[in-house]
């Protein structure tokens, strides 16, 4: 849309004004259409109906065509290859636009090494071909691209790549212009303005391309060129002057040079030819100052507004920190939740009313300074911090300074890379000194050392550890580049199947089958694993149906439908029928999680108290042995997976998701989310193993804040990088055919593609309380003969101890989600003092708005797992409200 708004109104598109790609607006700004339209000419208009949105009821004639779906090569092109050479012969029109996006959606789809891409620009040649065999003498063609695209086919940075694109004038008449000349797409507006007769826009900042308005071998060419490029100079003059006034942005130096520049231009009609030559220089020169002037200070700033959005951010993270410290009282007081809801209405109203920013700024510190007045807490003593959550806060400091320098923002990936290992070896220690503490005298003797020791290295915990730092590692292999990080080369990875092709068919068969495939199948084997050791598969409650028949049908749904990605020689509904059905029946088992959560199997109604154990073993042989005697008589219930119910439902709606997501991601993609999935699961292991050493649940600290970097790291482990360039639009896509009629369901796939990572440790982060009470590791259901269960009730106890549950809950929620407003917070202040930075539009700022739309996304999925939390505890009071609990032995 920014393309199209300069290419019509000859201003400079803004960063902002990528914005209106989604929901184009109408311009209101003066722009050639309308100026065409005043001087009562028409014009003709086909292709991408974008333009109808920019401009509703400008054409004569008009023929749009869904434009959004970068799978579609071909809909729209034929479509305006139907109507163009039939207009072209009408002659009713003053301007005739022809929008094709064949060789834009092939490069997304394919990029621009694809055979697809090749057959596409033959196709252009012959519209072209065709155009000009039908021009006449008083017709000119312009073609030309709005932009170009990298090697990946993707475009909207600012590289050389991205921003030039080709322009082809062609004319009957016998004119010779430059080859090799490089023009500003904005210059096309006052160049069309002079050759259709009507002024030019009054906004434009374009000059005129001599070259292509006059016939240089007319008598009084350069006379007319002369008052062209006057009145052109003195548009932009005039804008300049009335913009100034009203806003005082632009720079009074270089106003005062242009000012003086303008003084020195004599009239046209009294000078002879040799200095109207130089005078029409003197207007080019002008013209050219005034355009590099505005395009790099083209930046109006609220200082107001950015000074109330930061006191917001800091104010809220500051007051819930303390609460976290037992400053205040804890966050879910009703003093605390008023005084946030005070902070955010006041920020609101000094917004309204236009406060000047140091008032605006008094007045929030001062709310502030009273909120936390009201909020102290009445003891005396202060929570404490370890030396681990130390540790792990200044980790997340240093990610937080990250944003404040545009190189390692820019190697931001290898930044988390490192504080994420070195957080889960911070864990890792945390355990080896408990258990050194423990089992080591107070006396220094070496052998009870070295005992020690060995009994470290010997531990699941070092296991554990070693195989989360290989898949983290592994994981990199998976990044993404960007374009300011030199000597990084894009992996295969990115490539789907389709666009594989001659010399990498060996690669495309080893990558599916060895990689693909096992990737969607072996989680799902191992889940069913890990719920058939828990006791989960017996009975036939919805959720366990659910677990034994979805989990591997969509997985099986997941592979054909990258098979048939990658089969072109079937339909649009074929393509697209694997992946409508894997969203019907993931969005069937989410209702069922929250309706039903409960999969647990009891064998007898008859009694009033339970017996039950977490092992397959045991539970066999008692029920053997109860229907030898007549279990039906007995007075007791036996009840399936009813120590582990809560992780059991986490567990199978984390790999519901993952199998969504690992569908959208692509078959490229697939072992990067694996690789996600298994590093929480091992991470809940090695953070058990740690709470096991510990007398009560005291690390949410260290623990959430490295569950935020793990779902930080994996962001950019899925290919995804904090540019515009690295959005994945077919995402946007998968499983539907043609434009979707609301902008819903789009945005939802691409945010769940965009943000895989913070979805899924979001949905899994309450599994940190739940596995601290589990009476198995995951890794240890996954053995052929798993152990008996420890004594105790299990994850049952989170229910008996709801409201410390509750707290312990919530604590955890906080401290994983001001990890992440800490980091948003870091952006923005970034792209507040940097805002006259080189790089602000092209690093800072779209660091910023991910780390927004993280935080929101991130937001949304905890207060999901928040919800399907409380719905599992209340569904389980009321079902042992009738039942007294006995565990067996």
């Amino acid at each position: 849309m920014q393309r199209l708004k300069g290419l019509t109104t000859g201003s400079l598109p803004t960063f902002v004004d990528a914005g209106s790609n989604f929901a184009s607006s109408e311009i209101n700004e003066d722009n050639i259409i309308q100026q065409l339209i005043n001087n009562n000419k028409s014009v003709v208009f086909m292709g991408d109906d974008t333009w109808e949105s920019l401009f509703p009821g400008r054409f004569l004639r008009s023929y749009p065509f869904p434009s959004f779906n970068v799978f579609d090569l071909h809909t729209l092109d034929r479509g305006v290859k139907k109507h163009l050479l039939p207009e072209i012969k009408t002659e009713d029109y003053s301007l005739l636009i022809g929008h094709f996006l064949g060789v834009d959606h092939c490069g997304h789809r394919y990029s621009p090494d694809h055979p697809a891409m090749a057959n596409k620009l033959t196709e252009m040649d012959d519209v072209i071909r065709s155009v000009v065999e039908n021009l006449d003498n008083d017709t000119i063609l312009i073609a030309l691209g709005d932009h170009g695209m990298t090697k990946t086919g993707d475009h909207g940075g600012d590289s050389q790549p991205e921003v030039n694109s080709a322009l082809l004038l062609h004319s009957m008449r016998p004119e010779v212009w430059s080859e090799d000349q490089q023009v500003s797409q904005i210059d096309l507006v006052p160049t069309l303005a002079h050759l259709l007769g009507v002024s030019v826009p009054y906004s434009n900042l374009g000059d005129l391309i001599t070259e292509v308005a006059f016939e240089h071998k007319a008598v009084d060419a350069d006379m007319l060129l002369l008052k062209a490029l006057a009145a052109n100079q003195h548009q932009i003059s005039n804008y300049l002057s009335h913009y100034n006034q009203i806003s005082n942005d632009l720079p009074g130096p270089e106003m005062a040079v242009l000012d003086e520049m303008e003084s020195s231009m004599q009239p046209s009609s009294s000078v002879s030819k040799p200095t109207r030559l130089k005078q029409a220089d003197r207007y080019l020169r002008y013209m050219k100052k005034a355009k590099e002037m505005c395009q790099r200070i083209w930046a109006k700033f609220d200082i107001n507004l950015m000074l109330i959005g930061c006191l917001q951010v800091l104010y809220t993270i500051l007051l819930h920190a303390m609460s976290l410290w037992g400053i205040t009282q804890p966050s879910t007081s009703y003093e605390v939740c008023l005084c946030q809801l005070a902070l955010t209405f006041t920020s609101l109203v000094v917004f309204y009313l236009a406060t000047p920013a140091l008032y605006s700024a008094i007045i929030q510190s001062f709310l502030f300074t009273l909120c936390v007045v009201i909020c102290l807490s009445s003891r005396q003593k202060v929570r404490g911090a370890s030396l681990s959550d130390l540790l792990s806060l200044a980790c997340l400091a240093g990610l937080c300074l990250c944003s404040l320098s545009n190189s390692l923002l820019v190697y931001e990936d290898k930044c988390s890379h490192y504080l994420t290992q070195s957080v889960l070896l911070l864990t890792w220690l945390t355990h080896v000194l408990t258990i050194i503490k423990r089992d080591l005298p107070k006396g220094k003797d070496r052998n009870k050392l070295s005992t020690c020791l060995v009994k470290v290295g010997k531990s699941n915990s070092t296991y554990l550890l070693f195989s989360l730092s290989i898949l983290v590692r592994l994981g990199h292999v998976f990044g993404a580049c960007r374009e300011e990080q030199e000597g990084c080369e894009v992996s295969l990875f990115f490539t789907p199947l389709s666009s594989l092709h001659g010399e990498l068919e060996t690669y495309k068969s080893i990558r599916f089958w060895l990689m693909s495939v096992p990737a969607v199948v072996l989680p799902v084997a191992a889940v069913r694993r890990v719920l058939t050791v828990r006791g989960h598969l017996n009975g036939r409650s919805p959720l366990t149906f659910a677990a034994t028949y979805a989990l591997p049908i969509i997985s099986l749904l997941v592979v054909f439908d990258w098979a048939a990605g990658n089969a072109i020689a079937l339909q649009v509904w074929q393509r697209t029928l694997f992946a409508r059905a894997v969203y019907f029946i993931v969005i069937g088992t989410v209702i069922l999680a929250f309706s039903w959560p409960k999969a647990i199997y009891s064998l007898s109604n008859s009694s009033r108290t339970i017996e039950y154990d977490g092992s397959v073993s045991s539970l066999y042989n008692y029920l053997r042995s109860s229907l030898e005697s007549k279990a039906s008589e007995s007075s007791h219930l036996l009840v399936y997976g009813l120590g582990t119910i809560y992780s059991a439902v986490y567990i199978i709606m984390a790999t519901t998701l993952a199998l969504v997501l690992l569908m959208i991601a692509g078959d490229g993609m697939a072992c990067s989310l694996t690789f996600l999935f298994c590093t929480l699961l091992l991470y809940l292991d090695l953070h058990q193993f740690v709470i096991k050493q510990q007398s009560k649940f005291d690390s949410s600290i260290t623990s959430a804040l490295c569950w935020y970097l793990i779902a930080k790291y994996f962001f950019y482990a899925t290919g995804q990088q904090q540019t515009i360039t690295s959005i994945r639009w077919d995402a946007a896509f998968h499983g539907f055919a043609q434009d979707h009629s609301s902008h819903i369901v789009p945005a939802i796939l691409l945010f769940a593609s965009t943000f895989s990572s913070q979805i899924l440790c979001s949905l899994l982060l309450p599994m940190l309380l739940i596995v601290t009470e589990s009476p198995q590791s995951i890794v240890r259901s996954l053995q052929v003969c798993p152990p008996r269960s420890i004594s105790g009730l299990g994850e049952i106890t989170l229910v008996e101890q709801e409201p410390e549950t509750r707290q312990r809950l919530l604590r955890l929620f906080i401290v994983y989600l001001l990890s992440h407003l800490c980091k948003s917070f870091a952006s923005l202040g970034a792209a507040v003092l940097l805002r006259r930075h080189l790089m602000v539009w092209k690093i800072f700022a779209p660091a910023f708005i991910y780390e927004g739309a993280s935080f929101i996304v991130t937001s949304l999925a905890c207060i999901l797992s928040y919800m399907l939390f409380m719905r599992i505890t209340r569904s389980l009071q009321t079902y042992l409200s009738k039942f007294s609990l006995v565990h067996s032995d």
